[in-house]
């Protein structure tokens, strides 16, 4: 073999040897990226579990407060009826109405989402199966609108009730942080309302004795108000539902979304 036949195969050979470690080289540096992405994206799967199990935290929280709502707002309701079929005297009507203090704590939802804006802002949102990232966005976006536009009409509603048509709670809350009750009075109600010392049983007997605050609560105006309340409560359930009902099924896609990545 002469000499120009052996240079050739001996740069054939590290050509060839060159081609072939920097395609090693690449398809290493590939794999390595894959790697990490997947990683990443397990552990963005992950964070948005951990977010929709928060979500169902504060769902609960948000019914029991609802449940109670509805069966405070109903004796109260119930309560009126009374009064207005002259069943009840003035005296046992207003003690009644302390004893059931306030009717709602108008908690709230407010979803947790800030894994679903990081992705959105990183781009690795797109990473996700396409039903999937089509039940984030319905989850994300529009229900967590129609959620949040309900949240400002009960707080308003409740505000409103409590300031105007229910002035005694107004009281009632100055009273509850007088005796170092109730951190939140909203939630802390009990129905005999035993723990108020007399000089709080005495300026409520005080505001319900008077002539103003008589005519106001044998009104029809308080009755309708909160019969308003009442239905305001029903409805903010509904969405609720609505919404516990997107959380769920977009919890259980995302398991076997992970459960198959896992598998693999």
């Amino acid at each position: 073999m002469d000499f120009k036949k052996k240079l050739l195969i001996k740069y054939s050979l590290e050509f060839i040897v060159i081609v072939v470690g920097i395609s090693v080289t690449f398809w290493i540096d590939e794999w390595n990226r894959n790697r990490l992405e997947r990683i990443q994206h397990i552990k963005d799967i992950e964070s948005i579990i951990d977010d929709l199990e928060n979500d169902s935290l504060i769902i609960s929280r948000v019914n029991t407060s609802l449940d109670t709502g509805k069966v405070r707002s109903n004796k109260l309701i119930n309560l009126i009826e009374l009064r207005f079929d002259k069943k009840l005297n003035y005296k046992k009507y207003y003690e009644e109405i302390i004893r059931i203090g306030y009717l709602w704590s108008y908690q709230t939802f407010f979803m947790t989402d800030a894994t679903y804006k990081s992705l959105i802002s990183n781009g690795r949102i797109n990473l996700f199966p396409q039903e999937i990232h089509s039940l984030m966005n319905k989850y994300y976006e529009a229900t967590n609108k129609r959620i949040n536009d309900h949240n400002k009409i009960v707080d308003d509603i409740a505000i409103r009730y409590y300031t105007y048509y229910h002035p005694f709670l107004v009281l009632y809350t100055n009273e509850n942080f007088n005796n170092n009750l109730y951190p939140d009075v909203r939630l802390g109600v009990r129905g005999s309302g035993s723990n108020f010392n007399n000089s709080s049983f005495k300026k409520f007997r005080k505001f319900f004795e008077s002539i103003e605050m008589r005519e106001h609560y044998d009104g029809i105006n308080f009755y309708t108000k909160t019969l308003n309340l009442r239905n305001r409560v029903g409805n903010y359930t509904r969405r609720i539902i609505e919404l516990d009902t997107q959380r769920i099924k977009l919890t259980e896609s995302i398991h076997n979304y992970l459960n198959t990545l896992v598998s693999d």
